[in-house]
């Protein structure tokens, strides 16, 4: 075959590839074996626009690098790391910070017969989300770390969890050797903390006792101690606040100043206690408001803010449950990949106000096609994954299919006007214990591209 000849063959190569990669919603690089472009895909062009202004094809993979990553990237050891696992055939994982705001993370796949294939999935504003988290922890750790107060938090197996400053200071340890000392090391009479903990799983909370204790070098000193239960991190957990009150007990058993100066010192130690007591609540305020964070962060990372469904996330998480369920028990699960026909139109004409009306209409609608032991979840744009449990047999999912279909055919009624809609459904089912959920997702989406190539608001089944 002549060079007149192949040049139109690769061509038309290389359009149905693109044609392949222009609907993911993550940024597509296809390398050749010489590790040259072969082609990109739109979103790859829209998180990397510096690259737009270059002719890509054939361009080679270390001299792109640079136009894409506006920090730095061909200076970095992770680009030669790229290099050498695109080199070796072998897969790349890695999140960067591309410069401009822009946070993906990178996967290399090996393609038998074709090149390298590298994925940039956009998680810059997870990444913000992340990181504002993190600040938050440290602010609390920095309160915590000042407190007079020694705070600490005891595993089940005796170790610590979790300590302040303060309580390194009064035992006499660094923060790292802390964690790796037994609790019942600190008291002298070890008996003590069987003691407290029989008294406590009675009463519900330990109120400061007095607890002889033991420093690191030997030193006995006296604290007044305060716990309870605590949850943390999945664990059965106790929470305890340590104040060392030693003086206050060597005052006490001095005897040797006049009543009226021990009368004092008594009134002078309430008043300290009623400011550890107003402390420990202050503690435990900030341990509710970090859970609330939390409970907050997560709710943000599993659920659509727009349509309240769940996140691919968590239905990565029911899909995997879902799948162990269905070996357990040798049930039938299938999972529907959804697509709406007719949505960028609307975004295009209505805007995307009305684009947001159609997403969380649609979503209404496909919720009362399914059971609440099913999943409804939108995954991206106007992409929406159901994962069906305890079907009782294949065909079961016909009937579902057609009133999902039927309940798209009411027109979607906007400010403007009404506006028609349809899905494209792809149907796949858990085929067993080769099977994985990625590998189940993927059959169902081709099965959705399958009804689309046959006239759209239709089913395919895989």
């Amino acid at each position: 075959m002549s060079a007149e000849q192949v040049r139109p063959y690769c061509t038309d190569k290389i359009a149905l590839i693109e044609s392949i990669l222009n609907p993911m919603n993550r940024g597509m690089l296809l390398l050749d074996d010489r590790l040259c472009v072969l082609a990109v895909n739109p979103r790859f062009s829209c998180l990397f626009p510096d690259t737009g202004n270059l002719p890509l094809f054939e361009k080679p993979l270390g001299s792109l690098l640079g136009a894409m990553d506006r920090a730095g990237a061909g200076k970095d050891a992770w680009a030669e790391a790229l290099q050498s696992a695109a080199n070796g055939g072998s897969a790349f994982t890695h999140r960067h910070d591309f410069g401009a705001g822009v946070i993906c993370d990178l996967l290399g796949i090996p393609l038998s017969g074709v090149g390298y294939l590298l994925t940039f999935d956009d998680v810059s504003e997870q990444a913000r989300a992340e990181k504002a988290v993190l600040h938050q922890d440290g602010r609390i750790q920095e309160i915590l770390d000042h407190s007079p107060i020694g705070v600490n938090i005891i595993g089940p197996d005796g170790l610590r969890r979790y300590s302040n400053r303060k309580m390194s200071e009064i035992l006499g340890y660094a923060e790292s050797e802390l964690r790796q000392t037994n609790v019942r090391e600190h008291y002298v009479d070890p008996s003590d903390r069987d003691r407290l903990f029989k008294n406590m799983s009675v009463t519900g909370a330990i109120e400061n006792e007095e607890i002889e204790l033991l420093r690191k070098d030997g030193q006995h000193f006296w604290g007044l101690l305060s716990c309870r239960p605590f949850p943390f991190d999945g664990e059965d957990c106790i929470l305890g606040w340590v104040y060392e009150i030693t003086d206050r007990l060597e005052l006490e058993r001095s005897q040797i100043r006049s009543r009226e100066e021990l009368e004092m010192q008594v009134l002078e130690l309430r008043d300290r206690e009623d400011r550890m007591t107003k402390q420990a609540a202050e503690l435990e305020s900030l341990a509710f408001r970090l859970a609330e964070s939390e409970k907050k962060m997560a709710e943000f990372a599993n659920h659509d803010t727009l349509t309240g469904l769940p996140t691919l996330r968590l239905c990565h998480d029911r899909l995997q449950q879902a799948i162990a369920q269905s070996q357990r028990g040798q049930t039938l699960m299938a999972v529907f990949y959804v697509d709406l026909d007719g949505f960028k139109l609307v975004n295009d004409t209505y805007g995307h106000d009305a684009g947001d009306r159609v997403l969380k209409e649609a979503a209404l609608r496909m919720r009362k096609c399914f059971r609440e032991v099913d999943t409804v979840s939108r995954i991206g744009g106007d992409e929406f994954l159901i994962v069906l449990t305890g079907l009782g047999f294949r065909d079961a999912v016909v009937p579902l299919a057609q009133r999902l279909l039927s309940r798209f055919s009411d027109e979607f009624m906007l400010d403007d006007g009404g506006a028609m809609i349809g899905a494209s459904i792809g149907i796949a089912f858990f085929n067993g214990a080769s099977d994985t959920s990625e590998s189940l997702i993927k059959r169902a989406d081709r099965a959705m591209y399958d009804a689309k190539k046959n006239g759209k608001n239709q089913y395919s089944i895989a």
